[in-house]
């Protein structure tokens, strides 16, 4: 009952936050799209960053992938939560934060939740972990040591990893709340923030799922090198493999070569510092290229760098170039993609 009521909200009411691209029919999905909301309502829910990626498939699969073999699947749960709602915090994204707060509620686990709260109630052993989460975007200063143990590396590295890049593309494609409409409603937006917490978060976390299901094959390319610290962990770095792979892709079918060129360079290049003050940055990075071209360079750019200064004239500065819902994924997929991969490359060094 439960279960269906879940179904219900996650089918018909959690994809009114999804902006600027077509909302997920998961209905009628047929194919791989079927096969991940099969896999997400059993181990998870279909939750919309994962459900707005449907038009590409073979992407939305790859995210799953990455998310169900790092943050959902083996032990640890509460600390890789914690972790996510660490790196979204910094990542100045709400949504994230929101939904994932809500699953540390549901996880009944204080201790991991106060860490996550920056309480100093909350146990060193969290809040060292936690505070780690929260400098992976810069490549500087780090620990000496990583607070965790070197088995649970992949799962919690690859964690962070994810959310990096889930932040992103969730800043840009979701509006600042998991609960539309009641969730931006004063008091009864609370109280309905910890009734879902209690009953339904508190239902998801607990599902047992067993590592090591893959929805497609591996990849006949090689894992990319900034994945490389997860090798040790088939499942974690099969699950990494699957996503970079799919992103790649993605860029390919979508983003024009040019564009793929610059924004690489300048990605590369990057050290997660803010940029600005404004837009000017992005306006002199793009101005190399022909003025066609430019819109999606922009959206790539600051998907990676500074994805919640993606607004309305940004997304309709790209349609006015002829590209629709699917390159807009794609190309802000890949942006976003672009800064994770630059994350995973300095989080173990």
């Amino acid at each position: 009952m439960i279960q269906a009521f879940e179904q219900m909200i996650f089918r018909n009411l959690t994809p009114l936050s999804i902006r600027h691209l077509q909302p997920p029919d998961i209905g009628r999905a047929t194919g791989l799209s079927a096969a991940v909301y099969r896999q997400l309502e059993q181990e998870f829910q279909a939750v919309p960053p994962i459900t707005m990626h449907h038009l590409n498939p073979q992407l939305m699969a790859g995210v799953w992938s990455a998310c169900r073999e790092s943050l959902i699947a083996g032990p640890d749960r509460a600390l890789k939560e914690a972790v996510a709602v660490s790196v979204s915090r910094s990542n100045r994204c709400p949504y994230c934060v929101q939904a994932h707060t809500s699953m540390l509620r549901g996880s009944g686990d204080m201790s991991a939740l106060r860490a996550a709260e920056g309480s100093s109630e909350g146990p060193e052993a969290f809040s060292e972990v936690v505070a780690w989460a929260a400098a992976t975007g810069t490549p500087f200063p780090k620990p000496s040591v990583l607070p965790f143990s070197e088995e649970k590396a992949p799962a919690v590295m690859a964690t962070a990893v994810l959310f990096h890049y889930i932040n992103r593309v969730v800043n840009i494609f979701l509006d600042d709340t998991m609960m539309p409409i009641v969730g931006k409603v004063p008091v009864i937006g609370e109280q309905a923030f910890r009734i879902f917490s209690s009953v339904v978060s508190g239902r998801i976390v607990t599902v047992e799922v067993a590592p090591g299901v893959f929805l497609t094959e591996a990849p006949d390319t090689p894992l990319p090198e900034a994945f490389g610290w997860a090798s040790g962990d088939a499942d974690v770095s099969g699950g990494l493999h699957r996503f970079a792979a799919a992103a790649i892709a993605a860029a390919a079918d979508s983003v024009d070569a040019g564009v793929q060129e610059l924004v690489r360079d300048r990605v590369a290049g990057w050290k997660g510092e803010p940029q600005g003050p404004g837009k000017g940055w992005v306006d002199r990075a793009v101005s190399v290229l022909p003025e066609q071209k430019r819109p999606q360079a922009r959206m790539a750019l600051l998907s990676a760098i500074a994805s919640w200064a993606v607004d309305d004239a940004e997304v309709a500065a790209f349609r006015q170039t002829g590209l629709g819902d699917r390159e807009l994924l794609d190309t802000a997929a890949w942006g976003a993609y672009l800064a994770a991969e630059r994350v995973a490359g300095w989080i173990a060094s």
